[in-house]
């Protein structure tokens, strides 16, 4: 009997800031960039703060947290940065650096020197200009491959993105046309690799420059983000940087890139790369001893639908929405799930690291239509105490950000039937 009762499918939906996507797709990666090993410097546009808490709209910033084991946090050195709740694509928050604007952050790696160094960012020019939007070596901008500059230009006046490793320019310098407008999001990936000789440029997770060599890059003045005074200003926004002290495998870098690719530009993510939910759904009696406990008609059984973050980018707020489709052998109960015990309404939510939230006042709702519902808004049927057959799907949608980290995060929504 039990058995039976499970055959209908839960239906769960996880709403991503552009689209749906199934839960269980099928391919392994990251859940956070510290799953790979190496990261010396993270810094998160979703995350301003490294608390999960994001500052006001508008708000002027003067810290931005690393949320690497390094705790290099970038601070404010020119100008004024300021947060905008949907500075990208009018979808996903990030810092806006106007002209004169510019954070830094001291050297994160552990020398002076590095041979190998792996770098993704997410940015998006305002207005095209003469810019060195990231540099791993402060402002310096020489040429000189013992003192030189560590830089990218996203892209230079003449729409060229330039990648400079280790000084510049001839055999040094990767230099392509930027494929993306200006004003696009961006996800730029630069890899230095001097024992492996090889480096790289890509752009949306595709490649779009590379040769066979390397260099052993200054980085004493440490990383910059924004105007270089003077000389080189940058108007555009940042939503995240992260830096690798080591130069990555490609199915590493593809990993990374998916994370952010959904995090940040979802139409750019490529086939089979999606957040990964593991859902399912258990029964069990609501009695555990005696001849209650059995599946038989007239007792009462306890259904729990579990949601595993697996892989990918934390969800965002409000992105989660659950309905699940009551089996016709059963019959909802509309009354306190444990009777004497210490719940109070129809239905438990427990969570472990989610960072989801659960009102049962507002989080939850019915329908008794026999469609099954795709929102919240479907769900309006209001059950009557007790045992209620028009109850056809439970429609539930936690608040707050399902967090993706390592170990994976959960949660569970428990609710009572009675088999007919």
């Amino acid at each position: 009997m039990l058995k039976k009762l499970l055959h209908k499918t839960i239906c769960v939906f996880f709403v991503l800031s552009l689209g749906i996507m199934n839960a269980n797709v099928a391919r392994a990666q990251i859940s956070t960039p510290t799953d790979i090993s190496n990261l010396v410097f993270w810094a998160d546009g979703k995350d301003i703060n490294g608390t999960g808490i994001q500052p006001a709209d508008g708000s002027v910033i003067t810290t931005w947290v690393d949320k690497s084991a390094s705790g290099n946090n970038l601070t404010t050195q020119d100008g004024t940065v300021t947060f905008e709740a949907l500075g990208f694509d009018g979808i996903n928050p990030g810092l806006r650096f106007p002209f004169n604007a510019r954070m830094a952050a001291s050297n994160p790696f552990s020398s002076d020197f590095q041979d190998q160094i792996t770098i993704f960012f997410i940015n998006a020019n305002v207005t095209l200009t003469t810019n060195f939007s990231i540099s791993l070596n402060g402002t310096n901008q020489s040429q000189n491959t013992a003192d030189g500059r560590f830089s990218f230009h996203t892209p230079w006046v003449d729409t060229r993105i330039f990648f400079d490793a280790g000084g510049c320019c001839g055999a040094n310098r990767i230099r392509e046309f930027s494929p993306n407008a200006v004003t696009e999001t961006t996800l730029h990936t630069g890899l230095n690799d001097l024992p492996g000789q090889r480096q790289w440029l890509r752009v949306d997770g595709q490649a779009l420059g590379a040769d066979r060599t390397g260099h052993n890059a200054n980085v004493s003045r440490g990383i910059h983000i924004g105007d270089i005074p003077n000389s080189s200003p940058y108007n555009g926004r940042f939503a995240e940087v992260l830096i690798y002290d080591r130069a990555l495998t490609l199915a590493e870098v593809q990993d990374v890139e998916c994370f952010l690719l959904l995090k940040w530009k979802l139409q750019n993510a490529p086939a089979g790369c999606a957040v990964k939910i593991s859902a399912s759904k258990t029964v069990k009696p609501y009695v555990m001893t005696g001849s209650k406990s059995y599946a038989l008609p007239g007792t009462d059984v306890i259904y729990t639908i579990s949601a595993t973050h697996v892989d990918g980018p934390s969800l965002d707020s409000e992105t989660i929405f659950l309905a699940d489709p009551i089996p016709p052998e059963v019959i909802f109960y509309n009354g306190d799930i444990d009777d004497d015990g210490p719940e109070t309404n129809p239905a438990t939510f427990s969570s472990t690291a989610s960072g989801l939230s659960f009102d049962y006042a507002t989080d939850i709702a019915f329908s008794n239509a026999v469609a099954k519902p795709s929102t919240m808004s479907d769900c309006t049927y209001i059950p009557f105490a007790g045992y209620d057959p028009n109850v056809r799907h439970v429609c539930i949608k936690p608040t707050g950000i399902f967090n993706s980290e390592t170990p994976d995060t959960s949660f569970e929504v428990s609710f009572r039937t009675q088999i007919k």
